[in-house]
């Protein structure tokens, strides 16, 4: 028979607390700054989301204007400047997926105060690096393509 139709098979799930949830004045202040923290992020991205959308809707709306073909230091522009706010409302998102995963194991009794607020800053360090590697290749981006649109104006 399976392993779970084995009544004497016990699952290894780990049941009810494993720490002691610490209550003390201070890591209740610790809990209301992440959480405050979180809900700032989360309302970082949703603005950051809404100015990459205003901004493909003004290049739209200049295209539309000149109704002409776009040149291509006009296109790369618009396409980066669209694309850098929504990859960073993106990455803040992602960043805020762990952060209340360790917050749940928190409140479960299964981290400590101190091993979350480690977490949150580990996450919180890891959205840095993205972000300034998602900044250098849009600044990347744009130099490459005002060169390759320059260059192909002076041939």
């Amino acid at each position: 028979p399976y392993p779970s139709q084995n009544p004497n098979f016990k699952h290894q799930e780990i049941e009810g607390p494993t720490v002691e949830r610490d209550l003390s004045p201070l890591a209740n202040e610790t809990r209301v700054v992440l959480e405050t923290m979180m809900k700032n992020m989360y309302s970082l991205s949703r603005v950051v989301a809404a100015l990459g959308l205003l901004q493909l809707t003004l290049g739209a709306w200049i295209t539309y204007l000149t109704k002409s073909e776009p040149i291509a230091e006009v296109s790369l522009q618009s396409l980066l400047a669209f694309a850098f706010p929504f990859s960073l409302a993106f990455m803040l998102r992602r960043a805020l997926k762990p952060m209340h995963f360790f917050k749940k194991m928190e409140e479960l009794g299964r981290l400590q105060i101190l091993t979350l607020a480690l977490q949150v800053a580990k996450q919180l360090n890891v959205l840095f690096v993205r972000v300034r590697a998602v900044s250098v290749l849009s600044v990347v981006g744009v130099v490459v393509g005002v060169v390759v649109a320059v260059g192909s104006k002076w041939s």
